[in-house]
């Protein structure tokens, strides 16, 4: 019998932890278990240590940092991320590993508090910047997770001379070089989701980030004016835990909801929730809402929460800057909003209260089951 294949992922600093995982740690377990259990390959995570792990069929995670050079010597294929430790990269590429990446210009970082709160923030954005500038010299095939972030990709690499007419001439699409994986779900995810009873936490849910480029004020602010119109909606901001990058936005969140008076109807959760809890919540809402000011950062990129309507069928209120609510509006997924202000939300709110739109079935051409074959035909003829 032929040995199976063993992929190497590594996660970074991002935790797999069942009460901390989220974004980016759940796309790279949900990936790593699809390849394990639904095309054959052995595969292990390198992971930060915690005090559990998800478990995750078929895949084993290992979280000793002593065990990455015996790990990489096992493996025959190896992926980074956007918070891999450089050093772990500089080893694959002296090992001469097959290295697969995920990974975006890091425009965000760009406006991260930690990073401009430095003396020197041009500095602090190198070591961004720098990881990136090396993934591109030495990665062998990336993945990308939607459309645009496929294009701005295809641009860089030509930018910094990795694409020659050979490649063009092979592929126009260049799909010996990158593999779109739209933002999606694993087939396990979506059993557990089917298993778990809907429990109704709140009506409206922020379900990622806090970040500095978000607007979750005008969110507050539309659950207040729905009250003042007699509707009584409710809203939950499912994590609220403080980091240097959201403490300030949370901060700005909770004053607002103090002054006007809405403690009983929003939520800042602090708590760490297990995936089990977030399968009831999400699927006893009525929409997740994520508002963004314009910018670089939102017409570059497509938001991971797109997974939770995707795999819930759970419609999600979005502002009109950037390609989240286009590629939201194909999955008949999103209500996007023609300006950014508490009277359009609490709107859009109204409506989905009184709409049939919420109940909507997952969408399954989203398992990464589907839309990791062409990344598994190509990764089969290379290794």
């Amino acid at each position: 019998m032929a040995r199976r294949a063993r992929l190497l992922f590594d996660a970074g600093r991002y935790s797999l932890s069942p009460g901390a995982i989220s974004g980016i740690g759940l796309r790279v377990a949900e990936i790593a278990e699809t390849l394990a259990v639904d095309f054959g390959f052995d595969v292990v995570i390198a992971a930060p240590a915690a005090d559990s792990l998800v478990d995750l069929e078929e895949v084993e995670i290992a979280t000793r940092p002593g065990d990455w050079e015996k790990l990489l010597g096992e493996c025959d294929a190896v992926f980074f991320g956007d918070m891999t430790d450089r050093s772990r990269l500089e080893q694959a590429v002296m090992r001469r590993k097959l290295i697969i990446s995920e990974n975006v210009a890091p425009i965000e970082h760009l406006s991260y508090p930690s990073v401009l709160g430095q003396s020197a923030p041009e500095s602090a954005h190198q070591e961004f910047l720098g990881l990136f500038t090396r993934q591109l010299q030495v990665s062998h095939h990336f993945l990308c997770r939607s459309g645009i972030e496929r294009a701005t990709l295809a641009a860089t690499l030509c930018a910094a001379g990795q694409i020659t007419p050979a490649d063009i001439a092979q592929s126009p699409t260049l799909t010996q070089r990158i593999s779109f994986v739209p933002i999606g779900f694993s087939r396990t995810s979506a059993e557990q989701a089917r298993q778990t009873e809907p429990r109704r936490l709140a009506d409206f849910l922020w379900t990622g980030g806090l970040w500095s480029w978000y607007d979750p004020l005008a969110f507050v602010e539309a659950i207040g004016l729905c009250h003042q119109r007699g509707v009584s909606a409710t809203a939950a901001f499912l994590y609220a835990q403080p980091s240097p990058d959201t403490s300030a936005v949370i901060d700005s969140v909770r004053t607002r909801v103090n002054e006007l008076g809405l403690e009983s109807a929003v939520l800042l959760n602090r708590e760490l929730l297990s995936l089990e809890d977030r399968h009831a919540i999400l699927q006893g809402a009525t929409a997740g809402v994520c508002l963004a000011n314009p910018g670089l950062e939102n017409e570059t990129c497509v938001r991971l929460r797109a997974r939770d309507s995707r795999l819930y069928g759970l419609p999600l209120v979005v502002d009109p800057y950037g390609p989240t609510g286009i590629e939201m509006g194909h999955d008949g997924l999103a209500v996007v909003l023609s300006d950014i202000s508490a009277e359009t939300a609490a709107d859009a709110l109204t409506d989905l209260l009184n709409s049939s739109m919420h109940g909507a079935q997952h969408q399954p051409q989203f398992t990464y089951a589907e839309t990791l074959r062409g990344f598994v035909r190509w990764l089969n003829s290379t290794l």
